[in-house]
């Protein structure tokens, strides 16, 4: 049972806040922040770059292959109980690292830490958006995807701190801990499906609704026995792997992803190593670009409720291909800064965008599912980004890898020129 706040506001939007701050944990302490814990801990076992990206890899690779089963499991459980469960691993992950002893300890604890970071900051938090709106589905993923932005501020400077006046492990040990209170905490806010609780996408009246697949919901959450007719509409798992738009939204997210994956991961690093930032500058800029997305998810959530996703998720790729070339070729304060407002704006920008875009072209039906796999083909960008990159940072110089990324990526700007709305049953 859910508060009855229709009068005031709706439920849907208390999801929307509780994903931002479930996708704030995410990005702010791995997928951005992690990155200040790569030198201190290169720098304490003596390995090389290669070594640290591998684990990386495994991860996305590891990440790739359970999206269709974590998606069947938030369509099977709810997302609910899959967010309580991530973040407890999540979690428990980052202790692990605080412990870590070897190559294989800390491949290992990289592992538990991924698998429990992708679940709560994207697959369960957008199966339950996706469900709960419709008409301003991108805007309210745009919303929540403030919490992207929001980590990213909030979260380098206190690893910084952390990492200068404490060790590794113990930073580590304590963003565990954190993780696994907040995050049972912001869980217990999510709800699956509006119907089960009276209310119906947007807080459209139930009756009103168009029907594609009719299903016996309760209307009220305190009257079970009252039920009403509401509808699912959309296609199933099997009908949308057969359409040429789900290969070309997960190939496209992948050519995408080649960028994000190799920014969140070396551009702490780059600054530090190759241009000599400090460790608080280098937090500095991460703080503007992750500022910079938080105004690209609303622009992007709002733009993307009334103009073609397609048109702006080529041109979202366009400015990653921008943004890391001119970080390969960086020599002052002034390109950097460049760099991250192009590559943030890009990034909260395309996030939207591409997330709303499934639900359009796919629906409520299978979503989960479909979103897992689609994003587990996305993710093989991340596994193929890093370890490239970091292999030839080790041969040769961060500027080279983050060339041949940027070229690697710009056929994903054409893909979405091609593209065709598959049909909604």
């Amino acid at each position: 049972m859910i508060p009855r706040l229709k009068d005031r506001i709706f439920y849907g939007w208390w999801i929307v806040a509780a994903g931002c701050v479930s996708m704030a944990m995410s990005s702010g302490l791995f997928f951005t922040g992690f990155g200040f814990f790569f030198e201190p801990i290169r720098n304490y076992f003596g390995w090389n770059r290669t070594v640290l990206s591998g684990a990386y890899a495994i991860s996305r690779i590891e990440s790739s292959l359970t999206g269709p089963l974590i998606g069947y499991l938030i369509q099977r459980f709810g997302p609910r109980t899959v967010m309580i469960v991530s973040f407890v691993i999540f979690g428990a992950g980052f202790i692990l690292i605080g412990r870590s002893v070897s190559v294989f300890t800390f491949y290992i604890a990289f592992i538990v830490t991924a698998t429990g970071a992708d679940p709560p900051s994207f697959l369960a938090v957008m199966a339950s958006i996706n469900n709960w709106f419709k008409v301003n589905r991108a805007k309210a993923i745009g919303i929540s995807m403030l919490g992207l932005g929001i980590g990213g501020v909030v979260f380098p400077p206190l690893l910084a701190f952390g990492l200068n006046n404490f060790s590794w492990r113990e930073v580590s040990t304590a963003s565990g801990v954190f993780i696994i209170v907040v995050g049972i905490f912001v869980s217990l806010l999510v709800r699956f499906n509006p119907e089960s609780y009276g209310y119906s996408p947007d807080g459209i009246d139930p009756n009103e609704t168009a029907d594609s697949s009719s299903v016996k919901v309760n209307s009220s959450g305190s009257n079970p026995t009252k039920a009403v007719t509401s509808t699912v509409e959309g296609i199933g798992f099997q009908d949308a792997i057969k359409t040429r738009a789900f290969w070309i939204i997960s190939i496209g997210h992948a050519q995408a992803l080649l960028v994000v994956s190799v920014a969140g991961l070396y551009q702490v690093p780059y600054l530090e190593d190759s241009l000599g930032f400090s460790r608080n500058s280098a937090a500095r800029i991460i703080m503007l670009l992750t500022a910079v997305n938080m105004f690209g998810q609303l622009f992007g959530g709002f733009l993307a409720d009334r103009l073609q996703k397609n048109l702006m998720a080529s041109a979202t790729i366009v400015g990653h291909c921008v943004a890391l070339i001119i970080l390969a070729i960086a020599d002052s304060y002034g390109l950097v800064i460049v760099y991250a407002v192009i590559q943030g704006l890009s990034w909260g920008v395309r996030t939207p965008v591409l997330t709303s875009m499934r639900g359009d072209y796919f629906g409520r039906k299978s979503f989960p599912l479909i979103m897992g796999t689609s994003q587990g083909i996305a993710m093989l960008g991340m596994v193929i980004g890093p370890m490239l990159v970091g292999y030839v940072a080790d041969h040769n110089s961060y500027s080279l890898g983050f060339t041949i990324i940027s070229f690697m990526t710009m056929p994903g700007i054409f893909l979405f020129l091609f593209m065709k709305k598959p049909a909604l049953n």
